[in-house]
């Protein structure tokens, strides 16, 4: 309760406080208050004009509207880093074509632009000097950090307002960069967190023919429930993939939204309450620094959609494969394992998001789901296991139970508990369980079981239970493939009308013929 409180008390300060630097001199109307008001605009060299319209203005999404800070004040700095040069920048200015022509800029590499949010800045935010790292450890990259803190100050909401002008700065030097290296906007990404994921949306809206963009945990306060001229949406590139990572309310403390606003959006661990964040909020004041620490401190579910995205770039042991599924309990459920016929049912989150990119649908959003763990590299190895019971001929009962099933690889064993919760098993059924492990298990050579009568009878100790299982499939859902997934040397198999007594351990071997 006092947690609730203490975030909506932290909502009301960021949208109704006011200070003197959120009035921008340029304003051609003014209220009495300071605050923006239907109409207002300002216009700047180069840039073009900022009107405070209609689609902006919700008294519940966008209580207060100002106009954006001059650009002086915001002071966008678009900087380079290369592979030749990757600790020290070369600053890329449109109105000073040396500052292009002299740059290492290579139109051959891929180039990727980084964005912060609220309240950072390039140093501040050490995530986008490590996200460059990342990217020159892969390849030859053109990587461009984009430090607007000049204009990323509170108020809130004179921070998101100033998020426009540095769209419109970013997109003059795509602009440049296409004059003088004869660079293409189709292939440019943008990777922006929080209050840059909309930035990036800015960016794409006023370039029309972006490449991608990919979206951080969007900032939620003023840009949930807002049209989509206001905020990311999947018309802003190409191709928009988002991560969502702290998608509870603002009342509840979550900063990123609950909404889809890609081509795919990925909903790890349900898109909040990301493990380990418990455990982070203080031990990275001792691994990190204070200003980290902070950081994490404040924001570490927001922040964890930049580690995962810095994770994916490098780390190819585990692929982080998200699955299209109805709603989280339905994806823990083990419901949701299938790619479909064409794989557009599955995708990969982070950098090889885009190997979606042929299944994009500007009118349509897939929500994709998968869990991570709270260590680095995050990545979880997921199997579904299905059960399949046997009827016998000779009439049994059902057995109310929970079951254990281990699983025996080549590297590694691993022992879940899927059916924690007593459930009642009918004969001739089939069951659907979700598991996960940070172990790398290998080829998985065999199954066992054990389950545990949750029925108080008496006569169990003398007429012991049975529970008859024809077979168990397991199927490793870190890869991307066709359905009907295949079942070769997947399926265990043991001797179906044995049954087994509570307590019991049986082992099943692999044998695909027993799957029918």
């Amino acid at each position: 309760m006092l947690r609730q409180i203490a975030a909506i008390w932290s909502w009301f300060v960021c949208v109704c406080a006011v200070s003197s630097s959120a009035i921008s001199i340029n304003i051609t109307k003014q209220n009495v208050f300071g605050f923006g008001k239907l109409g207002d605009e300002v216009c700047m060299k180069e840039l073009g004009c900022f009107a405070i319209t209609k689609d902006f203005i919700s008294l519940l999404q966008r209580p207060i509207n100002v106009l954006p800070h001059d650009r002086a004040t915001i002071d966008t700095k678009c900087l380079l880093y290369t592979r030749q040069f990757p600790k020290e920048s070369h600053q890329l200015i449109p109105s000073d074509p040396k500052s292009i022509k002299e740059s290492e800029y290579n139109p051959k590499h891929p180039t990727k632009f980084i964005i912060h949010g609220f309240r950072d800045s390039e140093y501040y935010g050490g995530w986008m000097l490590d996200m460059r790292d990342e990217f020159l450890m892969k390849d030859d990259y053109n990587i461009i950090i984009v430090d607007w803190s000049g204009g990323n100050k509170p108020p809130y909401f004179q921070a998101t307002a100033n998020t426009r002008v540095v769209a419109a700065e970013v997109a003059e030097v795509v602009k440049a960069l296409e004059k003088h290296f004869g660079a293409k906007r189709e292939e440019f990404h943008i990777i922006g967190h929080s209050l840059g994921s909309h930035i990036a949306g800015y960016i794409g809206e006023r370039l029309k023919t972006l490449g991608r963009i990919t979206g951080c945990d969007p900032a939620e306060p003023y840009f949930q429930n807002m049209p989509p001229s206001v905020r990311l949406d999947p018309t802003d590139a190409d191709f928009v993939d988002v991560i969502h990572s702290d998608a509870t309310d603002i009342s509840f403390i979550g900063f990123g939204m609950s909404h889809s606003v890609g081509h795919v959006d990925f909903f790890p661990n349900n898109g909040r309450n990301q493990p380990g964040c418990k455990r982070d909020r203080f031990l990275s004041f001792i691994t990190d620094g204070l200003n980290e620490g902070l950081r994490r401190f404040g924001a570490c579910n927001h922040q964890r959609a930049l580690d995962f995205m810095m994770h994916s770039i490098n780390f190819r042991k585990i692929v982080p494969v998200g699955y299209q599924c109805n709603d989280w309990e339905s994806f823990l459920a083990g419901k949701c394992a299938d790619c479909g016929k064409d794989t557009s049912q599955c995708a990969i989150m982070g950098l090889r998001a885009d190997e979606y990119y042929q299944f994009r649908n500007s009118s349509k959003t897939r929500n994709m789901y998968l869990k991570t763990s709270g260590n680095k590299p995050f990545w979880l190895y997921h199997y579904q296991i299905t059960v399949k019971t046997y009827k016998p001929r000779v009439s049994h009962k059902d057995v109310r139970l929970t079951l254990e099933v281990t699983l025996f690889g080549s590297k590694n064993d691993e022992l879940f508990k899927v059916q924690n919760v007593a459930t009642t098993y009918y004969h001739g059924a089939r069951y659907q369980y979700l598991v996960t492990t940070e172990k790398e298990l290998g080829e998985i050579k065999s199954v066992s079981y054990k389950w545990y009568s949750a029925t108080l009878n008496p006569t169990n100790w003398i007429f012991k239970p049975k529970l008859y299982i024809e077979y168990v499939t397991v199927i490793p859902m870190n890869e991307i493939e066709p359905s009907p997934r295949s079942k070769s040397n997947r399926a265990f198999c043991g001797n179906p009308e044995t049954g087994v007594t509570p307590n019991t351990l049986a082992t099943l071997h692999r044998n695909d013929k027993c799957v029918k």
